[in-house]
Protein backbone atom coordinates (compact mmCIF):
# COMPACT_ATOMS: atom_id res chain seq x y z
CA UNK A 1 0.00 0.00 0.00
CA UNK A 2 1.22 3.50 -0.92
CA UNK A 3 1.25 6.34 1.84
CA UNK A 4 2.97 9.47 1.68
CA UNK A 5 6.87 9.50 2.42
CA UNK A 6 7.07 11.05 5.94
CA UNK A 7 5.49 7.92 7.47
CA UNK A 8 7.57 4.91 6.73
CA UNK A 9 6.64 3.01 9.44
CA UNK A 10 2.64 3.41 8.26
CA UNK A 11 3.16 2.07 5.40
CA UNK A 12 5.38 -1.01 6.52
CA UNK A 13 2.51 -1.83 8.64
CA UNK A 14 -0.09 -1.55 6.07
CA UNK A 15 2.01 -3.47 3.24
CA UNK A 16 2.75 -6.26 5.61
CA UNK A 17 -1.23 -6.34 6.51
CA UNK A 18 -2.41 -5.74 3.03
CA UNK A 19 0.16 -9.20 2.20
CA UNK A 20 -1.59 -10.79 4.75
CA UNK A 21 -5.13 -10.15 3.45
CA UNK A 22 -5.10 -9.92 -0.09
CA UNK A 23 -3.45 -12.24 -2.98
CA UNK A 24 -1.19 -10.97 -5.19
CA UNK A 25 -3.34 -9.73 -7.97
CA UNK A 26 -5.56 -7.47 -5.51
CA UNK A 27 -2.39 -6.46 -3.74
CA UNK A 28 -0.78 -5.07 -7.28
CA UNK A 29 -4.84 -3.56 -7.60
CA UNK A 30 -4.66 -1.73 -4.02
CA UNK A 31 -1.19 -0.55 -4.89
CA UNK A 32 -1.95 0.73 -7.97
CA UNK A 33 -5.06 2.54 -6.33
CA UNK A 34 -2.87 4.15 -3.75
CA UNK A 35 -0.27 5.49 -6.40
CA UNK A 36 -2.68 7.18 -7.86
CA UNK A 37 -4.78 8.74 -5.16
CA UNK A 38 -0.86 9.72 -4.24
CA UNK A 39 -0.22 11.20 -7.17
CA UNK A 40 -3.42 12.97 -7.65
CA UNK A 41 -4.85 13.20 -4.35
CA UNK A 42 -5.70 17.01 -4.30
CA UNK A 43 -7.69 16.37 -7.45
CA UNK A 44 -9.24 13.37 -5.49
CA UNK A 45 -10.46 14.98 -2.75
CA UNK A 46 -11.52 17.99 -4.87
CA UNK A 47 -13.71 15.84 -6.83
CA UNK A 48 -14.83 13.81 -3.41
CA UNK A 49 -16.05 17.58 -2.17
CA UNK A 50 -17.81 18.36 -5.08
CA UNK A 51 -20.15 14.93 -5.40
CA UNK A 52 -20.83 15.83 -1.79
CA UNK A 53 -22.06 19.32 -2.26
CA UNK A 54 -24.03 18.10 -5.60
CA UNK A 55 -25.71 15.09 -3.57
CA UNK A 56 -26.32 17.34 -0.29
CA UNK A 57 -27.87 19.88 -2.71
CA UNK A 58 -30.28 17.55 -4.73
CA UNK A 59 -31.27 15.96 -1.79
CA UNK A 60 -32.45 19.36 -0.71
CA UNK A 61 -34.26 19.83 -3.83
CA UNK A 62 -36.06 16.73 -3.04
CA UNK A 63 -36.90 17.33 0.37
CA UNK A 64 -36.64 21.22 1.05
CA UNK A 65 -36.63 20.79 4.73
CA UNK A 66 -33.75 18.75 4.60
CA UNK A 67 -30.86 21.11 5.58
CA UNK A 68 -27.72 21.96 3.13
CA UNK A 69 -25.20 20.44 5.93
CA UNK A 70 -27.76 17.88 7.06
CA UNK A 71 -27.65 16.74 3.18
CA UNK A 72 -23.43 16.66 3.10
CA UNK A 73 -23.56 14.17 6.31
CA UNK A 74 -25.83 12.17 4.90
CA UNK A 75 -24.37 11.79 1.94
CA UNK A 76 -21.04 10.90 3.55
CA UNK A 77 -22.64 8.53 5.82
CA UNK A 78 -24.12 6.95 2.17
CA UNK A 79 -20.91 7.13 0.20
CA UNK A 80 -18.80 5.42 3.28
CA UNK A 81 -21.70 2.39 3.23
CA UNK A 82 -21.26 2.41 -0.49
CA UNK A 83 -17.28 1.63 -0.39
CA UNK A 84 -17.96 -0.36 2.60
CA UNK A 85 -19.92 -2.67 0.73
CA UNK A 86 -17.80 -2.48 -2.43
CA UNK A 87 -14.30 -2.50 -0.74
CA UNK A 88 -14.37 -6.00 1.00
CA UNK A 89 -15.37 -8.19 -1.43
CA UNK A 90 -13.83 -6.09 -4.44
CA UNK A 91 -10.16 -6.88 -2.56
CA UNK A 92 -10.85 -10.23 -0.58
CA UNK A 93 -13.57 -11.75 -2.50
CA UNK A 94 -11.53 -14.82 -1.91
CA UNK A 95 -11.39 -14.86 1.82
CA UNK A 96 -15.48 -14.72 2.06
CA UNK A 97 -15.24 -18.06 0.70
CA UNK A 98 -12.12 -19.21 3.18
CA UNK A 99 -13.68 -19.00 6.54
CA UNK A 100 -17.86 -19.16 6.64
CA UNK A 101 -17.79 -17.29 10.23
CA UNK A 102 -15.70 -14.66 8.79
CA UNK A 103 -17.74 -14.08 6.40
CA UNK A 104 -20.84 -14.00 8.12
CA UNK A 105 -20.10 -11.88 10.17
CA UNK A 106 -18.52 -9.76 7.61
CA UNK A 107 -22.24 -9.82 5.84
CA UNK A 108 -24.21 -9.36 9.18
CA UNK A 109 -22.12 -6.08 9.83
CA UNK A 110 -22.92 -4.91 6.20
CA UNK A 111 -26.65 -5.61 6.49
CA UNK A 112 -26.71 -3.58 9.98
CA UNK A 113 -24.68 -0.66 7.89
CA UNK A 114 -27.55 -1.42 5.12
CA UNK A 115 -30.27 -0.82 8.02
CA UNK A 116 -28.97 2.09 9.74
CA UNK A 117 -28.82 4.05 6.33
CA UNK A 118 -32.62 2.98 5.70
CA UNK A 119 -33.30 4.19 9.13
CA UNK A 120 -31.46 7.55 8.24
CA UNK A 121 -33.80 7.83 4.88
CA UNK A 122 -36.70 7.58 6.85
CA UNK A 123 -35.51 9.70 9.57
CA UNK A 124 -34.89 12.69 7.11
CA UNK A 125 -37.20 15.44 8.66
CA UNK A 126 -35.22 17.47 11.20
CA UNK A 127 -36.06 16.45 14.35
CA UNK A 128 -37.75 13.23 13.63
CA UNK A 129 -36.95 10.41 16.01
CA UNK A 130 -37.96 7.04 15.93
CA UNK A 131 -40.34 7.75 19.17
CA UNK A 132 -41.52 10.71 16.87
CA UNK A 133 -42.94 8.42 14.20
CA UNK A 134 -46.23 7.16 13.68
CA UNK A 135 -47.51 3.88 15.00
CA UNK A 136 -48.08 2.51 11.14
CA UNK A 137 -45.32 4.10 9.76
CA UNK A 138 -43.01 2.13 12.33
CA UNK A 139 -43.56 -0.99 9.82
CA UNK A 140 -42.54 0.91 6.89
CA UNK A 141 -39.47 2.04 8.54
CA UNK A 142 -38.58 -1.44 9.08
CA UNK A 143 -39.15 -2.41 5.37
CA UNK A 144 -37.25 0.57 4.71
CA UNK A 145 -34.05 -0.55 6.70
CA UNK A 146 -34.36 -4.41 6.06
CA UNK A 147 -34.57 -3.45 1.88
CA UNK A 148 -31.22 -2.10 2.63
CA UNK A 149 -29.44 -4.28 5.09
CA UNK A 150 -30.73 -7.12 1.92
CA UNK A 151 -29.58 -4.63 -0.98
CA UNK A 152 -25.77 -4.56 0.99
CA UNK A 153 -25.54 -7.83 1.65
CA UNK A 154 -27.12 -9.24 -1.69
CA UNK A 155 -24.59 -6.40 -3.38
CA UNK A 156 -21.47 -7.47 -1.63
CA UNK A 157 -22.09 -11.25 -2.55
CA UNK A 158 -22.63 -10.02 -6.55
CA UNK A 159 -19.31 -8.10 -6.16
CA UNK A 160 -17.60 -10.79 -4.65
CA UNK A 161 -19.38 -13.58 -7.24
CA UNK A 162 -18.07 -11.66 -10.41
CA UNK A 163 -14.93 -11.20 -8.90
CA UNK A 164 -13.93 -14.65 -8.44
CA UNK A 165 -15.89 -15.77 -11.47
CA UNK A 166 -13.50 -13.10 -13.41
CA UNK A 167 -10.53 -14.63 -11.44
CA UNK A 168 -11.59 -17.98 -12.65
CA UNK A 169 -11.70 -17.12 -16.39
CA UNK A 170 -8.14 -15.31 -16.06
CA UNK A 171 -7.02 -18.50 -14.15
CA UNK A 172 -8.15 -21.01 -17.47
CA UNK A 173 -7.00 -18.31 -20.16
CA UNK A 174 -3.50 -18.60 -18.55
CA UNK A 175 -3.46 -22.21 -18.06
CA UNK A 176 -4.71 -22.66 -21.76
CA UNK A 177 -2.19 -20.35 -23.05
CA UNK A 178 0.73 -22.24 -20.85
CA UNK A 179 -0.13 -25.42 -22.08
CA UNK A 180 -0.35 -24.07 -25.58
CA UNK A 181 3.17 -22.94 -24.77
CA UNK A 182 3.97 -26.52 -23.61
CA UNK A 183 2.71 -28.24 -26.30
CA UNK A 184 4.51 -25.94 -28.93
CA UNK A 185 7.63 -26.55 -26.87
CA UNK A 186 7.25 -30.08 -27.19
CA UNK A 187 6.37 -29.95 -31.06
CA UNK A 188 9.42 -27.52 -31.92
CA UNK A 189 11.52 -30.48 -29.61
CA UNK A 190 9.93 -33.35 -31.46
CA UNK A 191 10.99 -31.45 -34.35
CA UNK A 192 14.42 -31.13 -33.82
CA UNK A 193 14.82 -34.65 -32.76
CA UNK A 194 13.53 -35.80 -36.06
CA UNK A 195 15.37 -33.41 -37.95
CA UNK A 196 18.32 -34.79 -36.49
CA UNK A 197 17.71 -38.15 -36.64
CA UNK A 198 17.99 -37.25 -40.42
CA UNK A 199 20.82 -35.94 -40.26
CA UNK A 200 23.17 -38.07 -37.74
CA UNK A 201 22.75 -41.49 -40.07
CA UNK A 202 23.43 -39.16 -43.44
CA UNK A 203 26.73 -37.70 -41.56
CA UNK A 204 27.81 -41.11 -39.40
CA UNK A 205 27.17 -43.24 -42.88
CA UNK A 206 29.41 -40.98 -44.87
CA UNK A 207 32.24 -40.73 -42.21
CA UNK A 208 32.36 -45.05 -41.70
CA UNK A 209 32.38 -44.78 -45.52
CA UNK A 210 35.07 -42.64 -45.52
CA UNK A 211 36.68 -43.97 -42.44
CA UNK A 212 36.53 -47.55 -44.08
CA UNK A 213 38.46 -46.12 -46.95
CA UNK A 214 41.05 -44.79 -44.84
CA UNK A 215 41.87 -47.74 -43.36
CA UNK A 216 41.96 -49.44 -46.40
CA UNK A 217 44.53 -47.29 -48.07
CA UNK A 218 46.38 -47.46 -44.85
CA UNK A 219 46.53 -43.38 -44.59
CA UNK A 220 47.48 -41.50 -41.48
CA UNK A 221 44.17 -39.70 -41.07
CA UNK A 222 41.85 -43.19 -40.23
CA UNK A 223 43.04 -43.20 -36.79
CA UNK A 224 42.59 -39.57 -36.09
CA UNK A 225 38.98 -39.35 -38.06
CA UNK A 226 38.07 -42.70 -35.51
CA UNK A 227 38.75 -40.56 -32.58
CA UNK A 228 36.90 -37.35 -33.84
CA UNK A 229 34.51 -39.58 -34.45
CA UNK A 230 34.08 -41.28 -30.71
CA UNK A 231 34.84 -37.51 -29.50
CA UNK A 232 31.18 -36.38 -31.72
CA UNK A 233 29.41 -39.19 -30.32
CA UNK A 234 30.19 -38.70 -26.92
CA UNK A 235 29.54 -35.75 -26.98
CA UNK A 236 26.62 -35.61 -28.77
CA UNK A 237 24.02 -38.27 -27.51
CA UNK A 238 23.52 -37.22 -23.88
CA UNK A 239 22.53 -33.57 -25.42
CA UNK A 240 20.23 -35.12 -27.93
CA UNK A 241 17.35 -35.69 -25.37
CA UNK A 242 18.09 -33.30 -22.90
CA UNK A 243 16.32 -29.61 -23.21
CA UNK A 244 19.51 -27.96 -22.33
CA UNK A 245 23.77 -28.09 -22.49
CA UNK A 246 26.11 -25.25 -22.03
CA UNK A 247 27.95 -23.35 -24.73
CA UNK A 248 31.32 -25.11 -23.79
CA UNK A 249 29.46 -29.01 -24.66
CA UNK A 250 28.42 -27.14 -28.19
CA UNK A 251 31.49 -26.06 -28.84
CA UNK A 252 33.50 -29.17 -28.31
CA UNK A 253 30.30 -31.17 -30.47
CA UNK A 254 31.21 -28.19 -33.09
CA UNK A 255 34.81 -29.09 -32.95
CA UNK A 256 34.75 -32.94 -32.87
CA UNK A 257 32.31 -32.32 -36.39
CA UNK A 258 34.86 -30.27 -37.67
CA UNK A 259 37.71 -32.31 -37.68
CA UNK A 260 36.11 -35.41 -39.02
CA UNK A 261 35.21 -32.47 -41.69
CA UNK A 262 38.34 -31.37 -42.13
CA UNK A 263 40.12 -34.55 -42.87
CA UNK A 264 37.20 -35.68 -45.33
CA UNK A 265 37.49 -32.41 -47.32
CA UNK A 266 40.74 -31.59 -47.16
CA UNK A 267 40.66 -27.91 -47.35
CA UNK A 268 38.90 -27.09 -44.90
CA UNK A 269 40.36 -24.70 -42.26
CA UNK A 270 38.52 -23.35 -38.96
CA UNK A 271 38.34 -21.98 -35.77
CA UNK A 272 36.48 -21.86 -32.13
CA UNK A 273 36.90 -18.62 -29.57
CA UNK A 274 34.60 -19.74 -27.13
CA UNK A 275 36.05 -17.57 -23.77
CA UNK A 276 36.32 -19.45 -20.21
CA UNK A 277 33.68 -17.39 -18.47
CA UNK A 278 31.01 -18.43 -21.43
CA UNK A 279 31.54 -21.76 -21.83
CA UNK A 280 29.49 -22.72 -19.11
CA UNK A 281 26.63 -20.61 -19.49
CA UNK A 282 23.47 -22.88 -20.53
CA UNK A 283 22.45 -23.23 -23.89
CA UNK A 284 19.91 -24.93 -26.05
CA UNK A 285 21.49 -28.28 -27.56
CA UNK A 286 22.15 -28.75 -30.81
CA UNK A 287 21.57 -25.15 -32.16
CA UNK A 288 25.38 -24.29 -32.35
CA UNK A 289 25.62 -27.87 -34.76
CA UNK A 290 22.59 -27.44 -37.18
CA UNK A 291 24.24 -23.56 -37.86
CA UNK A 292 27.75 -24.99 -38.48
CA UNK A 293 26.02 -28.10 -40.49
CA UNK A 294 24.82 -25.69 -42.85
CA UNK A 295 27.78 -23.20 -43.19
CA UNK A 296 29.50 -26.97 -44.06
CA UNK A 297 26.81 -27.77 -46.26
CA UNK A 298 25.63 -24.48 -48.13
CA UNK A 299 28.81 -22.48 -47.85
CA UNK A 300 32.18 -24.63 -47.73
CA UNK A 301 31.04 -28.19 -49.67
CA UNK A 302 29.51 -26.15 -52.95
CA UNK A 303 33.07 -24.90 -53.28
CA UNK A 304 34.93 -27.31 -52.17
CA UNK A 305 36.83 -25.58 -49.67
CA UNK A 306 36.54 -22.73 -47.25
CA UNK A 307 37.40 -21.47 -43.59
CA UNK A 308 34.95 -21.31 -40.61
CA UNK A 309 34.63 -19.52 -37.72
CA UNK A 310 32.83 -19.89 -34.61
CA UNK A 311 32.83 -17.52 -31.71
CA UNK A 312 30.92 -16.18 -28.65
CA UNK A 313 31.27 -13.09 -27.14
CA UNK A 314 29.06 -10.96 -24.58
CA UNK A 315 27.06 -7.71 -26.24
CA UNK A 316 25.52 -5.85 -23.31
CA UNK A 317 22.94 -7.60 -21.25
CA UNK A 318 22.81 -10.28 -24.36
CA UNK A 319 25.51 -13.17 -25.88
CA UNK A 320 26.07 -13.29 -29.16
CA UNK A 321 27.52 -16.82 -31.14
CA UNK A 322 28.19 -15.86 -34.57
CA UNK A 323 29.43 -19.29 -37.31
CA UNK A 324 31.04 -17.44 -40.39
CA UNK A 325 32.10 -19.57 -42.85
CA UNK A 326 33.98 -17.88 -46.33
CA UNK A 327 32.06 -20.17 -48.98
CA UNK A 328 29.87 -19.23 -51.09
CA UNK A 329 27.92 -16.49 -49.69
CA UNK A 330 24.06 -15.72 -49.19
CA UNK A 331 21.58 -15.72 -52.56
CA UNK A 332 18.60 -17.05 -53.74
CA UNK A 333 16.85 -18.99 -50.99
CA UNK A 334 19.54 -19.72 -48.62
CA UNK A 335 19.08 -19.10 -45.13
CA UNK A 336 15.30 -20.47 -45.53
CA UNK A 337 15.89 -24.26 -45.50
CA UNK A 338 14.26 -26.11 -43.06
CA UNK A 339 17.25 -26.35 -40.14
CA UNK A 340 17.49 -22.37 -39.76
CA UNK A 341 13.34 -22.73 -39.60
CA UNK A 342 13.66 -24.83 -36.92
CA UNK A 343 16.25 -22.97 -34.87
CA UNK A 344 13.99 -19.98 -35.23
CA UNK A 345 10.57 -21.65 -34.04
CA UNK A 346 13.43 -23.16 -31.21
CA UNK A 347 14.19 -20.07 -29.86
CA UNK A 348 10.76 -18.52 -30.29
CA UNK A 349 9.24 -21.16 -28.06
CA UNK A 350 12.03 -20.97 -25.99
CA UNK A 351 12.85 -17.07 -25.33
CA UNK A 352 10.36 -15.28 -27.25
CA UNK A 353 11.50 -11.60 -28.57
CA UNK A 354 14.48 -11.88 -26.34
CA UNK A 355 16.37 -14.53 -28.64
CA UNK A 356 16.89 -14.21 -32.55
CA UNK A 357 18.77 -15.60 -35.50
CA UNK A 358 20.28 -12.58 -37.84
CA UNK A 359 21.99 -14.39 -41.26
CA UNK A 360 23.58 -11.86 -43.38
CA UNK A 361 27.05 -10.95 -44.99
CA UNK A 362 30.11 -9.52 -43.82
CA UNK A 363 32.10 -6.45 -45.44
CA UNK A 364 34.48 -9.12 -46.58
CA UNK A 365 31.71 -11.47 -48.20
CA UNK A 366 31.30 -13.62 -45.77
CA UNK A 367 28.62 -15.38 -44.51
CA UNK A 368 27.28 -14.82 -40.79
CA UNK A 369 24.70 -16.60 -38.83
CA UNK A 370 24.45 -14.89 -35.60
CA UNK A 371 22.26 -16.11 -32.32
CA UNK A 372 21.25 -13.33 -30.10
CA UNK A 373 20.39 -14.65 -26.87
CA UNK A 374 19.37 -13.42 -23.40
CA UNK A 375 22.38 -13.03 -20.98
Amino acid sequence: MDVPEEFPALSRRLDAWAARHMGPEELEEARGIGRSFRSHGGRWLGIAAAVLVLSALLLHAIEPRLQIAQGVVFSLVAYSLLVLVTVPPYFGFRKLGGKPWRAAGLLAALALAGGAAGFLIVLLEPGRSWGDLPERARPVALAVAASFAVFVVGATLAIARLRLHDADRRNARLAEENERERRARQAVQAELKLLQAQVEPHFLFNTLANLRHLVQSGSADALPMLDHLIHYLRTALPDIRSESTTLGREAELARAYLEIMRIRMGELTFAIDVPADLSNREFPPLILMTLVENAVKHGVTPVGRGAIRVCARRAGEAIEVSVIDDGRGLGGTLGQGVGLTNVRERLNALYGARARLVLESSPDGATVARLELPG
